[in-house]
């Protein structure tokens, strides 16, 4: 209670000797303190509702399926949903009758890019020595790339082209529907 008395005779002074020099050149004393200003509550109104109207954003599109190349035929990719907006992809390009280069990798659909990229992708080439026998050739297990869709069609490319030779110029359309004849 002291400490409270005395605080409010200091800022009674203090209010005092600041009034007398913003008014006039002399000070008159006094010995009550200035009366202290009473606080009030202030009520705060809430802001009215915004009436700006939120664009929905688009779905991510759903890369599920099987792609077949556009123009040989040769090369597939697979992808399977393994979460949300994220693919188990394998690619398979044939190269002949006893040849395969493959790769596997784990992607996963941006909305800020627009791209279903992956970093985890192993090559490697798939050798056949018959019909159920092969040997595997682990080129890389450290490929990163892209898969995005224009006009309809998946688009392939990598970060790393001078590395695997995929420069985006590959489409792949929808194997799983049929073709309009």
């Amino acid at each position: 209670m002291k400490k409270k008395i005395l605080s409010l005779a200091l800022t009674g002074a203090l209010v005092l000797s600041i009034a007398a020099c913003t008014t006039s050149n002399t000070t008159t004393a006094t010995s009550e303190p200035a009366p202290v200003a009473e606080v009030t509550s202030v009520e705060v109104k809430p802001a009215e509702a915004s009436e700006t109207v939120v664009e929905e954003q688009p779905a991510a599109p759903d890369f599920t399926g099987t792609w077949a190349e556009e123009l040989s035929g040769r090369g597939y990719i697979t992808f399977t949903p393994a979460g949300e907006n994220t693919y188990n992809v394998e690619v398979h390009w044939g190269s002949s009758a006893f040849e395969s280069a493959n790769w596997n990798m784990t992607a996963t659909y941006y909305d800020s890019t627009g791209l279903c990229e992956y970093s985890d992708c192993t090559y490697y080439i798939r050798t056949y020595t018959d019909e159920e026998n092969y040997t595997d050739e682990t080129v890389y297990t450290d490929g990163a790339g892209y898969f995005y869709f224009e006009d309809g069609k998946l688009c392939w490319g990598s970060a790393e082209s001078d590395k695997d030779g995929i420069d985006g110029s590959s489409y792949f359309i929808n194997a799983d529907e049929p073709l309009n004849e």
